[in-house]
């Protein structure tokens, strides 16, 4: 389960990997909390269309939005339970969430609460209805505009491509020379280039041509069979 802030979130960050497990048959799903709608460009109208284009072209076994309202993503006791509630309904074994340090405070908010919520979702005493207590086996964060400590790196090279096309699905938001809406930090050029310019930064370091890097809390167990690869 890959979790976001805003639609596009997701796509942007870690778009490779998610295309990657699709790939091998793993079951793989987004919960976007907001619908985006503070957005410079674009309407929620526009944002639907785009994120269920994405959604198809990606090959998702689910996609969820719970409604929070965009520039509020609080830690609270209502935001938890609605993300408590997807947890527990889809049992991934694996939660992606933006690492909690970068520029917009939404990102900063959806990883500290992801990261409380992932391990409240297992606490029996919480009742959420018919739906029992699970917790994910692992949490792992993701870049977004800011740099993050790398506990690993996944090699993207041979989604690279498609992933551009997933983020061409949100027309509105990235960049588009033909548009007249105004320009933010990410429909600029520079912001365009920069996507493939990380990419080969992070593939590099792993002697692969694209990567994605995360970072875990938590230890991540490695063996003789594994040893170079998660």
């Amino acid at each position: 389960m890959f979790i976001g802030a805003h639609p596009d979130d997701v796509e942007l960050n870690c778009g490779g990997t998610l295309l990657k497990l699709v790939q091998s048959g793993s079951r793989v799903g987004i919960v976007d909390l907001t619908a985006g709608e503070l957005s410079t460009r674009g309407s929620r109208t526009s944002r639907i269309r785009e994120t269920s284009a994405a959604s198809e072209l990606m090959g998702l076994s689910f996609r969820e939005n719970l409604k929070i309202r965009d520039g509020n993503i609080e830690i609270n006791k209502t935001n938890r339970e609605k993300i408590i509630k997807v947890i527990r309904k889809h049992k991934p074994e694996i939660v992606f969430a933006p690492f909690p340090n970068d520029r917009h405070p939404d990102h900063i908010y959806t990883g500290n609460l992801v990261r409380e919520t992932v391990f409240y979702s297992g606490l029996a005493k919480i009742i959420t209805g018919s739906l029992k207590a699970f917790r994910p086996r692992k949490l792992f964060f993701y870049r977004s505009a800011a740099d993050i400590p790398v506990s690993f790196i996944f090699d993207v090279s041979d989604v690279f491509k498609k992933k551009l096309e997933v983020l061409k699905c949100y027309s509105t938001q990235f960049f588009d020379p033909g548009s007249n809406e105004p320009e933010t930090f990410i429909s600029s050029p520079l912001f365009s280039k920069e996507i493939e310019a990380r990419a080969r930064h992070y593939g590099f370091k792993i002697g692969a041509e694209f990567g994605e890097p995360y970072f875990s809390y938590d230890a991540i167990r490695v063996n003789e069979k594994n040893i170079f690869e998660i």
